[in-house]
């Protein structure tokens, strides 16, 4: 649909300065240190659906400093994914086991790689269990662990037949959204990062009042970030980091942001000027950005945008 008037006369707030190692400053801030380690040991077959399009289902093994994470994947291919015609790879966190992309997606030629995201980090504060528990003690939020899982998906993609890892789609919706950023932004094998609806801690600016902000997202999920985040609540305009600094440090690798008209919560306009304020650091179709109507959720139309851009 066609951006609100009021948007395209909208004004970027200044700029705040993180210096020059901006992805270390997001990490202090907002979502933790992600350590490095995790290696794929062990990666089984254990069923395939076939049909119109194949489903394999694979158990995963990574190896963690203190112990194995086991996580169970789906594959979507496309008809006609073979080891000799591989499908290009959007790799994608779940929020049920069972979810699964439309068929226009598999139809358009691509094989999407998932796990249920729990499977990763409990999405409790409360939970025990979990990738963070599995290496020394470290300062990382549930929104780092589901980054890091990403990339994990991205290192099992390279033992599964019929898809390509090299050029991989990373993309998440609402919470989802925030690790795909944050993924993209920390493992340079993702070609294409999307975030749908992913609002505060996503894509959304900071410096826009409007939708959820830090105090409501720190009270309702304490654990998706570093403690000392909430310190910050009411005090946005001090934070020495802004999420279009989070897009721009994907550069000159590509972002695709989309929101939703009446999202509210994601802050649609904070969304989209955080892609305005960003745009400097892309070259001409780096980055892209579509509104829809209707509300918060992964629509069929999302997919197809997204990958559209991805295929330019």
């Amino acid at each position: 649909m066609e951006l609100p008037e009021a948007w395209q006369r909208a004004v970027v707030p200044p700029l705040p300065s993180a210096g020059p190692d901006v992805l270390g400053e997001f990490a202090r801030t907002i979502y933790g240190s992600t350590p490095v380690g995790g290696e794929l040991t062990d990666l089984v077959l254990r069923s395939r659906d076939t049909g119109t399009f194949d489903r394999l289902h694979h158990r995963a093994v990574i190896a963690c400093p203190l112990g194995d994470l086991e996580l169970d994947t789906t594959t979507h291919l496309p008809a006609g994914a073979s080891p000799q015609h591989p499908a290009p790879l959007v790799v994608a966190l779940t929020f049920k086991a069972d979810d699964a992309p439309p068929a226009t997606v598999l139809e358009a030629g691509y094989a999407v790689l998932t796990v249920d995201y729990q499977q990763i980090e409990p999405d409790d504060p409360n939970a025990r269990g979990g990738v963070r528990t599995l290496f020394e003690a470290e300062s990382w939020g549930a929104v780092a662990a589901w980054a890091w899982g990403l990339s994990r998906l991205l290192d099992i993609a390279g033992g599964i037949d019929g898809v390509d890892p090299v050029n991989a789609v990373v993309l998440g919706h609402s919470r989802l959204g925030k690790a795909a950023l944050w993924a993209g932004a920390q493992d340079e094998r993702f070609a294409v990062t999307v975030a749908n609806g992913s609002g505060c801690c996503g894509a959304a600016l900071f410096r826009h009042p409007g939708g959820e902000d830090i105090a409501a997202i720190t009270s309702r999920f304490p654990h998706w970030f570093v403690p000392s985040f909430s310190s910050y609540a009411g005090r946005e305009s001090e934070l020495p980091v802004d999420q279009d600094q989070l897009l721009a440090s994907i550069a000159p690798r590509r972002v695709y942001v989309t929101s939703a008209e009446d999202d509210a919560w994601a802050d649609p306009v904070g969304e989209y000027l955080a892609v305005v304020a960003a745009r400097p650091a892309f070259g001409p179709n780096g980055i892209g950005y579509h509104l829809r109507p209707g509300t918060h959720d992964l629509l069929e139309e999302d997919w197809l945008h997204a990958l559209d851009f991805a295929k330019q």
